[in-house]
């Protein structure tokens, strides 16, 4: 009986003892002080150089320490919508001169095409809208990639855009989607990629689907500086885009083009649950707050945008670094892991 009593007294003064420390956790905001601390830029950058492997530490420390604090200034952003197939071929001829193609038109074929797949699509849940297929599609057809990179399959519809643009500029050609989800995440009765076949059946040659896989599977089917254009649309939960990204890089070219979907996503999501709609994703800010920070050359397209990798690579270090500044949208338990595999991604740029 002793025994058990002396348990029962101890239990309970753990117990106070931990109510008391939360409380004064809470009192003293000790928590949220050292989630602040944790996002300062010098100490992101301490963390990174720690996380990387000792060849690179040095390099990613000087490359950074200094635009760390004096970040540059960032290029204005390039807008061309393309909101109708009535405004496409004017668009189109927009968007070609600013990518120093002046003079480019679209494919033979190409409004055909884009007017059938609008009308016998089913729309699901976080697949590429109209505009965006517009703009995507057009930025495909004037730059004439051999190849292009997708994260982010889901339904497969964006990859058999990406696929026909490809086939009708130079016949060969070829698309390697990623997906982390071996079942759609919009339908998980079906398997993710599944409107490739049932929308595109002429193009499943063109289409390699690789599943489950993230985006660092990148380094197993691209080399160095091989592609010319990726495309991310996969969790946009801030930095999952900023990782997926920095991944990527190293297999792009310099002067080279990462397309980013639902970069207002965050704003457009917001409003739709403060007007009392429930939204399949949830609103995250990440691939918003990637291309509106993005201190090189971009262009907007609406819901979806380009940004161009620079010429030296490494200045997305710093970059990166500010942007692991934001508090992050994933959860506590994704957070450390996340956080690691973004800053051992910067070896990579160096």
């Amino acid at each position: 009986m002793a025994t058990s009593r002396i348990r029962e007294l101890s239990h309970t003064a753990r117990d106070w003892l931990r109510k008391l420390r939360k409380t004064g956790r809470a009192f003293f905001k000790i928590d949220q002080t050292a989630a602040a601390i944790a996002r300062l830029p010098i100490v992101n950058l301490l963390v990174a150089v720690r996380s990387v492997p000792r060849g690179y530490r040095l390099k990613i420390f000087r490359r950074s320490i200094t635009s760390l604090f004096a970040p540059p200034s960032a290029e204005p952003v390039e807008v061309c919508e393309i909101n109708s197939l009535a405004d496409f071929d004017s668009a189109y001829a927009r968007l070609a001169t600013m990518l120093g193609k002046t003079g480019k038109t679209p494919s033979a074929g190409e409004l055909t095409f884009l007017e059938s797949i609008g009308k016998r699509r089913i729309y699901y849940p976080g697949t590429i809208g109209p505009s965006d297929y517009l703009f995507l599609t057009a930025f495909i057809s004037i730059l004439e990639p051999q190849r292009v990179v997708e994260i982010g399959t889901l339904t497969g519809f964006s990859a058999g855009v990406i696929a026909a643009a490809l086939r009708r500029r130079h016949g060969p050609g070829w698309v390697d989607t990623i997906d982390i989800n071996a079942k759609c995440a919009v339908d998980r009765t079906r398997r993710t990629g599944f409107e490739i076949a049932e929308l595109f059946p002429d193009l499943l040659s063109m289409i390699r689907l690789h599943i489950p896989c993230d985006s660092s599977f990148a380094s197993q089917i691209a080399r160095r500086d091989e592609v010319r254009i990726v495309f991310i649309d996969a969790d946009h939960r801030h930095p999952r885009p900023l990782l997926d990204l920095l991944r990527l890089t190293p297999y792009v070219q310099s002067g080279g083009w990462i397309l980013l979907h639902d970069i207002q996503w965050g704003t457009i999501g917001h409003r739709a649950v403060e007007a009392g709609q429930t939204l399949h994703w949830g609103a995250s800010y990440g691939a918003e707050w990637l291309f509106e920070r993005w201190p090189f050359r971009k262009i907007s397209g609406g819901n979806i945008g380009a940004v161009q990798v620079p010429e030296h690579k490494s200045k997305l270090i710093p970059f990166a670094l500010r942007m692991m500044s934001i508090r992050l949208e994933t959860t506590e338990k994704q957070a450390r892991a996340v956080r690691r595999a973004v800053y051992e991604s910067l070896a990579a740029l160096c």
